[in-house]
Formats: structure tokens, sequence, C-alpha cells
């Protein structure tokens, strides 16, 4: 009950006046709760930050994150599809190869096992972006949190920075890493970006 009852207090802090009156809050509160034991690097505060962004997109939102380990986040995006009728696309190979020094594991029976409940809002890609991006639509928000390295992270915006709308949300995960935020800086360069803030190290961007 600690996580929901957080949960609840940072819900109501925020966003119980926007677009998350539309739910049942004492259905979505119990959907949450579990979400938080799923092993994730994520902090609570970015869970509950990526959950409210995408909960505040339109009607029928296409989301999709680059990146999705054991599926913690891709839950938190689902739970926001469920309330929005969304959908949310996860591009993944699931071997544990964006993490340096960690060895190779296969993470798919995990990551398959946690979003069970939302297999109805979620398509999996499992391969490398340059081998699925054909298979991700236009996109609403783009959630980026796989290879750290200034090469991967400029590859998968490459890969799919492009099918974000006019407006889209981009979220990056770790931009406290220079890495991250040189591949950001280079891909855009004199690009209009709005900055929507910062929480720890979830950085939101509207691209305009």
């Amino acid at each position: 009950m600690h996580h929901v009852s957080k949960f609840v207090r940072v819900v109501q802090w925020r966003l119980l006046e926007g677009e998350a009156r539309e739910a049942n809050l004492d259905e979505l509160f119990s959907l949450i709760e579990p979400l938080f034991m799923i092993d994730t690097h994520m902090s609570f505060e970015e869970r509950v930050s990526l959950f409210m962004m995408a909960a505040s997109l339109s009607e029928g939102f296409v989301a999709c994150e680059v990146g999705s380990y054991l599926g913690a986040s891709t839950c938190f995006l689902a739970a926001a599809a469920t309330v929005r009728r969304g959908h949310v696309h996860a591009v993944d190979t699931w071997q544990n190869d964006a993490m340096p020094g960690s060895p190779p594991e296969d993470t798919w029976q995990g990551f398959s096992d946690n979003t069970e409940r939302f297999r109805g809002w979620i398509t999996a890609h499992r391969g490398l972006g340059g081998q699925v991006k054909d298979r991700v639509p236009s996109l609403d928000l783009l959630f980026l949190d796989g290879d750290h390295s200034y090469e991967g992270t400029l590859a998968d915006l490459v890969d799919f920075a492009p099918k974000l709308k006019p407006g889209g949300i981009l979220v990056m995960h770790d931009f406290n890493y220079d890495s991250v935020q040189r591949a950001a800086r280079d891909y855009f360069q004199d690009r209009s970006l709005q900055d929507l803030g910062r929480t720890d190290s979830l950085q939101a961007f509207r691209v305009t």
C-alpha cells in the first residue's frame, strides 16, 4: 500500500484536475500498485511522471519506447493507454545488450510475464531499432531508454524521432549522461524543442 498511497498523493497534486479525472481512480490505483514491484532502473518519481505525460495525451494516442527491459516503463505507459484508449509499441532485443558491463541475458520471458495484463495495449517489436523501425507508426510520444552511448542514442533518434507528429513529446531517460545530452543536441541542432522539464534523470521535450 505504500506505493499506492504515495502514487495517490502525487497524482492528486499534479493532475487530478486534468486528464486522469475521466478514469475511475480506485480502479486506476489498484491497477498501478503491482507495477511498482517490477524491477527497473527508474525512480518512483520518474515512473509516475512517465505515466502522467502519457495520460495527458489525446484520446487514442500512440507511444513507443525503445529499451523495455523487464517491462516496468512499458506497463506505466500501457496503464495510461487504458485511460486514454491508446497503444504502446515496445522495441528491444531483450538480450540486455544495452547495459554496459552487464552479461547477456534473455529478458523476454520476464517482460512478457510482467506486461501480460496489458497484452491488448502493447505491441512488442523484438530486434534492433534499425531492423524494426518500419513497423512503428507515427507517434504522439517517444520514450528513449535503450543504449545510452552517444552512438546508440543518436541511432535511436535517427530511427524513431522522425516518427513524432508535430507537437509530439520526446522523453529521454538518463539525460544526466553526457553521451545522451550530446546525441540529442547534435541530432536536433537548431531545430526547436520546448523543454517540458526534468524529473530526476527523465527529460521531456515537445518537438515543435
